[in-house]
């Protein structure tokens, strides 16, 4: 049975007052049954006015002071997660309650906002590789007067490497390579932008490409004006920050990410932490 709206009531009321059409004829042709149409026809006669439908589904149950106060301290606790996050950690804890019910709680609460951007139907695929090491990304960023770079692996979001240094340098982008690497293996390929820290400095030399290459690592450049191409590592660094705000800096910050922090853009949804995902998606030897 379909939904009623005002235009559809008035036709019945119209058509059962005129009385050309059985009730049978005019039930059929809004796809209801004969007794909602008497229904709607009785409520019209007994209140003199449009009825308006009751909306369907079951009402709503109230947020309870308990609910508020467990989402409120799994957002705290977990440097401002999200619904989904939250929802995740309170399975965690034997506490099932949807997400959509958490961000109506986190929106009462001043905690989030709603995202009509969020709520459209998106018009591309987001592409990742399947097995971890596969390809990093890396760039580097400013935030309170300090340089810092970070290099992520594309398949599991994990941070592999990074460093906060006073100068963004190809040296330094060397050695936070070389650390990722004992720490995590290495990747088959990585990819940058075009900055002079990893491309040709001004002597027109290209160190840190030539490093990767004794490596056997291959190195690829992100499109020119083409943020898009890099767009995991744009996304990764706004949340970084956030995080060092919320830290007060980069190591509990990028341990937080990788051990703790549920991400929700991994292959076939799956949620689960970066370093989970690393270890999932390693490649079977």
């Amino acid at each position: 049975m379909v939904k009623l709206n005002k235009r559809k009531l008035e036709w019945i009321i119209w058509e059962m007052k005129r009385r050309q059409l059985s009730v049978y004829q005019i039930a059929k042709q809004q796809k209801i049954n004969k007794r909602h149409a008497y229904r709607m026809y009785t409520r019209y006669l007994e209140e003199g006015e449009l009825p308006i439908p009751k909306p369907p589904g079951r009402k709503p149950k109230e947020i309870s002071q308990e609910e508020m106060d467990r989402v409120r301290k799994a957002h705290e606790d977990n440097a401002g997660a999200g619904a989904i996050a939250i929802e995740k950690i309170l399975q965690d804890e034997g506490i099932s309650m949807p997400h959509n019910r958490i961000h109506k709680i986190l929106i009462r609460a001043g905690l989030a906002h709603e995202q009509l951007a969020k709520k459209k139907r998106r018009k591309y695929v987001r592409y990742e590789r399947k097995h971890s090491n596969s390809l990093w990304h890396t760039d580097w960023f400013e935030y309170k007067r300090w340089k810092y770079i970070l290099y992520e692996d594309d398949a599991s979001r994990l941070i592999t490497g990074y460093g906060m240094f006073k100068k963004a340098t190809t040296e330094n982008s060397i050695k936070v390579f070389d650390s990722a690497i004992d720490g995590w293996g290495k990747p088959k390929q990585v990819m940058s932008d075009h900055g002079t820290q990893f491309c040709a400095n001004e002597e027109r030399e290209y160190k840190f490409e030539k490093h990767l290459k004794g490596l056997g690592v291959q190195h690829i450049k992100a499109r020119v004006k083409h943020p898009q191409s890099n767009g995991k590592l744009e996304r990764l660094v706004s949340t970084t920050k956030y995080l060092i705000s919320w830290f007060g800096n980069i190591d509990d910050a990028v341990k937080f990410y990788n051990e703790k922090r549920q991400h929700m853009s991994l292959e076939n949804g799956h949620i689960r932490t970066p370093l989970q995902a690393f270890h999932d998606k390693m490649r079977k030897t």
